[in-house]
């Protein structure tokens, strides 16, 4: 099995990169998976300051994988765990963001995107709310 989260830690930060270009970064089970428990390790691991959390080819993420997609509660603890680690998470983005992808990027404390990004909420285009994600796009308090 591949990994699909490269984990790197240098100097206090930790960088997480999305490392499944063949399906543009899109949330497996798997990728959910391995992300949690790449933030889960960058949460418990004191050596850790803050989180980059970035990626491989030109998609940061396009969201749900529809060939093996997560169970929505996996995704939802996902967001939250994401929201709620105790260490700042900037996402570092050079590519297209799509659907749920907009959920991680929501999620983090500070996006950084460089002038080749463009991001769309896709599921309104076959009549979908992006239920799941609203958790990490609604205004922070």
């Amino acid at each position: 099995m591949t990994d699909l989260i490269r984990y790197a830690h240098h100097r206090g930060i930790a960088t997480l990169t999305l490392d499944s270009p063949a399906n543009r970064n899109a949330l497996s089970a798997a990728l959910v998976a391995e992300l949690r428990d790449a933030l889960d390790r960058c949460g418990k691991d004191d050596t850790v300051r803050a989180v980059v959390l970035t990626h491989t080819g030109n998609t940061f993420c396009a969201g749900a994988d529809l060939r093996d997609p997560p169970d929505p509660q996996a995704l939802v603890d996902l967001l939250r765990l994401l929201l709620e680690l105790p260490k700042p998470v900037v996402a570092r983005v050079t590519g297209h963001v799509r659907a749920g992808g907009l959920g991680l990027l929501g999620a983090c404390d500070i996006a950084a995107a460089g002038p080749e990004a463009t991001f769309a909420l896709t599921e309104v285009r076959i009549g979908v709310a992006p239920a799941v994600i609203s958790l990490t796009l609604r205004p922070r308090t």
